[in-house]
């Protein structure tokens, strides 16, 4: 039993013990009057920083083990009062340009009136050893920016709402003339459009409390925004119309008899309606497939962001347009003697599958090739390669992430880039400049085409020039790319492209034959066997046990029976949440794999530790982002953590840095354990799968089971609960997408001139 006292405490972060999957903080406080230091944990610690000074509100709690503890329900910030508090308030890093040394050299001069100064009489700071004109204008600077953090930050603790996204809203509109409290307290729904991470939860929480009515249209057009945007996220390129104002009516709906009325079918198109006025959202009539089991095509009212529809519209262009180019190569050489040639050798021998995918390559403008795991695709580009070369056409490379590149590259044995990189016009004086890949290229060749989403497919289509020839290659039975669409897929649907699916599955000469093996069972919905040599189920039913084994598998057991290195061995997840997710696993390998240490700095964002040595991974596109852009997928090391500079640098695999202040670093996560889906392109040699039934239907699914699979490269360890091991082999349910891709690409839209900003005026026309 526990004895409990509503309490409140105030004191200093002196640091954090612990952040769970579900952010429960556990931290230690040394309090402002006794300077005790104290046990507290809670949800409301979440995103708590060391130095910071917080004023807690809870109960005290006797713990069986770890003793007495501060249970946390909530949590404000408050400034520091005391040497101490400023002294650690300062040397947290908190004020960026000054660090630990530099924190107690400021406060051994001005004592308890440190923070006056710094906000009144800044220039004293001069009197400071090491302070100097820039140093001084830089404090300042950061100073005046935490003032305005925090103005925020205390408007919207008690709405409950992380301090993180104060930092956020502040960042966004740091390089703008409007005032960040200004757009909470009028537009707060602007917040949603201009702030990542921001969504309609959050602006909406904010708007209600400032006093913007419920009926408002510009809630409403927010809501429907916020539908559309979550749609993107789940893959689609469009809602039905029906179907988006389902969902909103249900995002709107509450206890609140007037609302009803405020979620009318009539009221929220008159806001869906305002919405394509402002250019914001497309709608049309288009017939579309119905899942009804006959194939039937009947028309159908969509709705879709403005940008996805401009995706999807010009992509279908493109294809067409490329395939009604003329092919420059089709009569540079006689492929077909050269292919017969070459298919009668033993060491090179071809399938007629495989003749004919190259044929393709070599004479048409667009083209597909897909198969699965050993079924000849790194021969078939290998030789594709050779033929091109020996007709003295130019080959160029390319793959969605830089890890799918590189193994591109030792394929076929020459320069491989990420398609970012393929398409990004050269920069610098075009006098000096060497052209770029594509305007040499008589053949483009894009490897794991399946990751390709609209917006690239889209950006990849447009930079191919007439005459070149595409070739896209992938495995259309992965999962489908993160970003919206189907693109490989889709094109599949188009009869007027060519294309090869490989079926033949050679004889491996190595231990993935039984990796190999049993992704094609995965496939055919039969469940995997063992193999001594690459392949193993390990059944353990407690999803606490199965996070426990797989840490001691990555750390201890698989680097040492396969002589290999921890960073050789990739955990791969179906979820981000849960016991065994993403974010647990994560959370524990760190602790071992990478643990804190005095000489070893760190900043925590979000609730997350940063710290020198981390594996990490880019989960957003940012062109302007180190040299020459960072692009999700892009996966690293955390190489520096400048805690004064607010700044921390990763250098990816591919040998490129970039640098991160830290109110950027949502753009990473922990790379130690990783989603199937953001494994796609890469290749590990060691694949760790937990598997449990808590990861729910929508992610236990046979295409995810057979992506993770396919992976690995040596061998494969599948951890966790029978049962959800045989539901995800049993669900061939793939969760369908909406697109109209292929039917835009048979039915062009008619040309409409727009105003910039502006929506066609009625419904788009069909041809």
């Amino acid at each position: 039993m526990s004895s409990e006292t509503r309490d409140v405490v105030e004191g200093v972060v002196d640091h954090l013990l612990h952040i769970s999957y579900d952010e429960t903080t556990v931290l230690r406080l040394t309090t402002a009057d006794s300077e005790e230091t104290v046990t507290a944990l809670g949800k409301a610690l979440f995103g708590v920083r060391p130095g910071e000074s917080l004023r807690l509100h809870g109960t005290w709690t006797q713990h069986p083990r770890h003793g007495r503890q501060f249970k946390v329900a909530r949590c404000g910030r408050t400034m520091p009062a005391d040497e101490r508090a400023i002294r650690l308030y300062l040397a947290s890093g908190m004020i960026r340009g000054i660090g630990p040394v530099l924190a107690s050299a400021i406060v051994d001069t001005f004592r308890e009136r440190t923070l006056d100064i710094i906000d009144s009489e800044p220039v004293r700071l001069l009197e400071v050893h090491n302070i100097g004109a820039v140093r001084l204008g830089r404090i300042t600077a950061a100073w005046q920016e935490q003032k305005s953090i925090a103005e925020i930050m205390l408007f919207l603790q008690n709405l409950g709402i992380t301090p993180r996204l104060a930092v956020k809203i502040h960042t966004a509109y740091a390089d703008t003339d409007r005032d960040p409290i200004l757009v909470v307290r009028r537009t707060p729904y602007q917040l949603c459009r201009d702030v990542h991470g921001v969504g309609f939860h959050h602006a909406d929480k904010i708007a209600l409390a400032v006093g913007v009515p419920k009926h408002s249209d510009e809630r409403l057009r927010a809501a429907l925004l916020h539908e559309l945007d979550k749609a993107g996220g789940e893959g689609h390129c469009h809602l039905p119309v029906r179907v988006l104002l389902a969902r909103t009516r249900h995002l709107l709906s509450d206890d609140d008899p007037a609302s009803t009325e405020i979620i009318d079918d009539a009221v929220l198109r008159h806001a869906l309606e305002a919405l394509r006025g402002q250019g914001e959202v497309v709608t049309e009539t288009v017939p579309l497939t119905v899942m009804d089991g006959t194939g039937a095509a009947a028309d159908t009212e969509i709705a879709q962001l403005t940008r996805f529809h401009r995706d999807e519209t010009q992509l279908a262009r493109h294809v067409r347009r490329l395939l009604s180019s003329s092919p420059a190569l089709a009569e540079l050489a006689p492929w077909e003697e050269w292919l017969t040639a070459l298919a009668s050798t033993e060491t090179a021998g071809l399938t007629g599958e495989q003749q004919r995918a190259i044929h393709h390559a070599l004479t048409r403008p667009l083209s597909i090739l897909t198969g699965g795991p050993g079924c000849g695709k790194t021969h078939t580009l290998r030789t594709l390669v050779e033929l091109a070369d020996q007709a003295r056409a130019t080959v160029a490379l390319a793959a969605p992430t830089g890890k799918a590149a590189k193994r591109l590259e030792e394929t076929c044995g020459r320069e491989a880039m990420t398609v970012h990189r393929l398409i990004r016009p050269p920069e610098g004086d075009s006098l000096f400049d060497h052209a770029g890949p594509l305007e040499t290229a008589d053949v483009v060749v894009i490897d794991e085409a399946s990751m390709l989403d609209l917006s690239l497919a889209h950006r990849l289509l447009a930079a191919i020039r007439d005459g070149c020839h595409l070739l896209l290659v992938g495995d259309v039975d992965q999962l489908p790319s993160v970003g919206p669409g189907r693109v490989l897929r889709d094109l599949l649907d188009v009869d007027a492209i060519p294309r090869t699916r490989l079926t033949k599955v050679f004889r491996q000469h190595d231990d993935s034959t039984a990796i190999v093996t049993n992704a094609y069972r995965i496939l055919r919905g039969e469940l995997p066997h063992d193999d001594p040599r690459a392949f193993w189920n390990r059944p353990v039913s407690a999803p606490e046990d199965i996070t426990r084994r797989v840490v001691e598998l990555v750390c201890d057991l698989m680097p040492r029976h396969f002589e290999a290195r921890p960073e050789d061995v990739q955990v791969l997840c179906p979820g981000k949440r849960n016991v065994a997710g993403m974010s647990d696993l994560n959370l524990r390998l760190q602790e071992r794999l990478n643990p804190p240490a005095p000489d070893k700095p760190q900043h925590f964002h979000d609730g997350t530790a940063f710290r020198l040595g981390d594996r990490v991974q880019q989960i957003r596109n940012n062109p302007r982002r180190g040299g020459s852009g960072v692009f999700n997928g892009s996966s690293g090391t955390v190489t520096a953590v400048d805690v004064e500079a607010h700044e921390l640098r990763v250098t990816f695999t591919d040998g490129e840095t970039a640098v991160y202040p830290f109110a950027d670093l949502d753009e990473l996560v922990h790379a130690y354990a990783l989603t199937v889906h953001r494994s796609q392109g890469s290749e590990y040699p060691y694949v760790v799968v937990p598997v449990i039934s808590a990861a729910g239907t929508m992610l236990l699914q046979r295409n995810l089971l057979y992506t993770a699979v396919t992976r690995a490269r040596r061998g494969v360890m599948l951890i966790g609960q029978t049962e959800a091991v045989e539901r995800a082999v049993a669900n061939n349910r793939t969760q369908r997408r909406n697109t109209a891709l292929p039917h835009r690409i048979a039915h062009p839209v008619s040309a409409v001139t727009t105003p910039r900003g502006q929506a066609p005026a009625g419904q788009l026309a069909l041809n």
